[in-house]
């Protein structure tokens, strides 16, 4: 008795010391701060230039993983509010709807339909078995376009998991069946195998019903653009032919008639060729490549050419980075791109004779997602001591960048985060190399730290200046946090990204020892 009252005494005082300990949160990033971070992401423009519709992120503790749900707010950011659960919106053409992905009936992701003017729920317009993606409303706004995984025909040679089927006892608990790799990319970093079928286009009105597959075989598609009539879907795929997936480095664009279904090709040089972008008129088609070559690393280029395949040419011969993220100008006058320089990332703008010029500047990561013909566009920006969040500015006007959400500022008010700073080191064969350092909170330089070094994978990737929550996590543990971008990092042009070919890994390691 005595123990026992002893013990539970113990137990007690524990109780009361670990809620007291709770109740005096850290002035420090600490990794329980991260249960209650958030994210943005695809931020869209209502047509009326009025309201904007995002994603926010969010982490389900209890389950471990991420939930989404779509919010709006005013262009400005004011009235900010959760409109329902749900991913990915895209506002109809006459902006009286939106279309989004979210988890439905039977089970799995759905494409829904919102009518914004009307309460009530949304609409579930589709019954799928697999996960739709890209979708795109057809300019009429009756039908929604959408990719989605085909599973691959089961006619394998090999048929080991029947045969467990059938000597299976009834609710016998076995090891799983062996899987059966019969292609080339079967699995990915990060994600683990991937699906064995190909990913097509489906139409579906919009009011629902049975969705229509476009295209078919087996090669998979990619970046989807419409034509502003509505009838063609251009698109990028691997080779068209047996065995596609073993010609590295190779796909091209083509365009696929939505009624017939029928494809024609539109480029044919030896190279990648990818993300094409319609003009507003419908008679040019901007995209990006490069011609072939064995180097590990080359920057593409953008390129124009007719909607009919002829007459390629490039815009950005002068521009030795790549090109992303394309978006023309409403007068077809050009084409708005980002552009990943140095550790950070910016938009620029092409005309059709070639000319660049940068749009916006500064020392952070921005993406843009929309640009209306008003000039205005929303984005999403970070820097080192921002994390991701809703920005909107004019092209016209860049300088001035509005910020628009601030939804992590509960998490880091009175937090002390580490300064980041920037510097130049001579590398190997003294080749300038470019990284961050992240301090302790309250650095003291008479004292001495552990560093902890940071090395990105790809190896053909950079590091950027955006924030970085694991890092100011080890910073605020007392560790002086370095991460570089050596040569092989992308963001320093082709000859840079190219100086690891068939010397890897070797001097890109005395790089960042030299770090």
């Amino acid at each position: 008795m005595r123990l026992s009252t002893f013990a539970h005494a113990l137990g007690l005082v524990a109780v009361v010391a670990v809620s007291a300990s709770a109740q005096r949160p850290s002035d420090k990033l600490t990794l329980a701060d991260y249960f209650e971070w958030e994210g943005v992401q695809a931020p869209a423009l209502s047509p009326d230039g009025r309201q904007i519709v995002f994603t926010r992120r969010w982490i389900d503790k209890l389950n471990d993983k991420w939930e989404s749900s779509l919010w709006i707010m005013n262009a400005d950011g004011s009235r900010p509010r959760m409109l329902l659960n749900g991913s990915a919106a895209r506002w109809s053409p006459d902006g009286t709807r939106i279309a989004y992905v979210a988890t439905g009936e039977p089970k799995g992701s759905q494409v829904f339909v919102k009518w914004m003017d009307a309460d009530g729920p949304a609409t579930q317009i589709t019954r799928l078995t697999e996960t739709p993606s890209d979708i795109t409303w057809l300019p009429d706004g009756k039908s929604i376009l959408f990719r989605m995984n085909v599973p691959a025909d089961s006619g394998s040679r090999w048929r080991v998991e029947s045969q467990l089927n059938r000597m299976r006892p009834r609710s016998a608990t076995w090891t799983p069946a062996p899987r059966i790799v019969e292609k080339l990319n079967y699995r990915r970093d990060g994600t683990g195998f991937t699906s064995d079928g190909v990913s097509h286009l489906f139409i579906v009105t919009a009011d629902g019903g049975t969705p229509r597959q476009v295209t078919e075989g087996e090669h998979g598609i990619a970046s989807i653009s419409l034509t502003p009539d509505g009838r063609t879907v251009l698109f990028s795929s691997g080779p068209r032919v047996a065995d596609g997936e073993y010609q590295w480095r190779e796909s091209d664009i083509f365009a696929a008639d939505l009624v017939t279904g029928a494809v024609r090709q539109l480029t044919t040089r030896k190279g990648p060729d990818s993300n094409p972008e319609v003009s507003p008129d419908g008679k040019l088609v901007a995209y990006t490549g490069f011609d072939y070559t064995d180097d590990t690393w080359v920057d593409s280029r953008m390129y124009v050419m007719n909607i009919d395949g002829s007459n390629p040419r490039v815009l950005t011969a002068s521009l030795d980075r790549s090109p992303g993220d394309l978006k023309w100008a409403s007068d077809g006058s050009g084409v708005y791109f980002t552009v990943q320089d140095k550790g950070s990332q910016n938009l620029q703008f092409v005309t059709l004779a070639g000319q660049i010029r940068p749009v916006t500047s500064g020392t952070h990561m921005l993406t843009v997602s929309e640009i209306a013909p008003s000039g205005n566009a929303v984005g999403i920006r970070t820097d080192a001591h921002r994390p991701p969040d809703v920005v909107a500015f004019n092209v016209r006007r860049p300088a001035e960048l509005r910020q628009l959400t601030d939804v992590n500022a509960d998490v880091l008010a009175h937090k002390k985060l580490g300064e980041q700073e920037e510097i130049w080191y001579t590398g190997a064969d003294g080749w300038k190399i470019q990284g961050w350092v992240i301090k302790p909170p309250n650095f003291d330089p008479k004292a001495k730290y552990p560093l902890m070094l940071s090395i990105h994978g790809g190896p053909h990737a950079m590091y950027g200046v955006g924030f970085n929550f694991g890092w100011q996590e080890h910073a605020a543990n007392g560790y002086v946090v370095l991460f570089t971008n050596p040569r092989g990092s992308t963001g320093y042009g082709s000859k840079f990204g190219n100086a690891i070919k068939n010397a890897y890994p070797g001097k890109d390691y005395d790089d960042l020892m030299k770090g």
